[in-house]
Parts: structure tokens; C-alpha cells; sequence
């Protein structure tokens, strides 16, 4: 049996690896903050990671189709939960506002419930 060995295509071998072009860029970066003066370096420093941050990050973000909400939208029966925790207090020392906000809470308690069991 022979061993199969593939050669580079031609774009692959032109193109830098990787690593190779970000120390170079790193070199480049640490060459223009050096020449600067002592009490600019910190703050260059920074900027530049700041920047290096901000650009990278972007491509980490998952897109999310139009159609569909994603996990931080308010839940309706927590809220309904924690709006029934504030209003029983509220009851006996402030009726009128304990009473508006139990019966808030008690209509989000029914449209959470709604959307759990009706829920695709």
C-alpha cells in the first residue's frame, strides 16, 4: 500500500498561517507604542486592546432569526410571582396600590400560564 501525500494547493501555501500574521501585526502594534512616550504607552496599550476586543467580538454573535424572541424576554408568570410577593404587604399598609397591583399581578399570573400551555 502506498502512503497518499497531498500537496499544499497553491492558494494555501501563499497565504500566512494565522499565528504568523498576528505576531506580526503584535510586533507592528509594539513598535508604534514604544515609540511613544512614557505616559502614553498605558493608555496606547489599552486602546489597543479595546479595539482588538470590539473587532473581534463581532463575529462571535449568533444571529437570531426575525421571527423568534430570544431568552431574555420577561416572563410573565415570574413577574406575576414577584408582583404578588410586593403587594401582599402592600395590602395592609397601603390598600388602594396593593390591590391594583394584586390584580396585576393576578392577570400576568393567567397570561403565563396562557402562554405556557398554548406554547408551540
Amino acid at each position: 500500500m502506498k502512503e497518499e501525500r497531498r500537496t499544499p494547493e497553491p492558494d494555501a501555501a501563499r497565504q500566512p498561517e494565522p499565528d504568523a500574521t498576528v505576531e506580526d501585526l503584535t510586533r507592528r502594534i509594539a513598535e508604534v507604542i514604544n515609540t511613544a512616550g512614557v505616559e502614553q504607552r498605558q493608555s496606547l496599550r489599552e486602546y489597543a486592546l479595546d479595539l482588538l476586543k470590539e473587532e473581534t467580538e463581532v463575529g462571535d454573535a449568533v444571529p437570531v432569526p426575525p421571527g423568534r424572541r430570544d431568552a431574555t424576554g420577561t416572563n410573565p408568570l415570574a413577574m406575576a410571582l414577584l408582583l404578588g410577593l410586593v403587594a401582599l404587604p402592600l395590602v395592609l399598609l397601603f390598600a388602594p396600590v396593593g390591590l391594583t397591583l394584586l390584580a396585576v399581578a393576578m392577570v400576568l399570573g393567567v397570561w403565563g400560564v396562557a402562554t405556557t400551555l398554548f406554547r408551540r
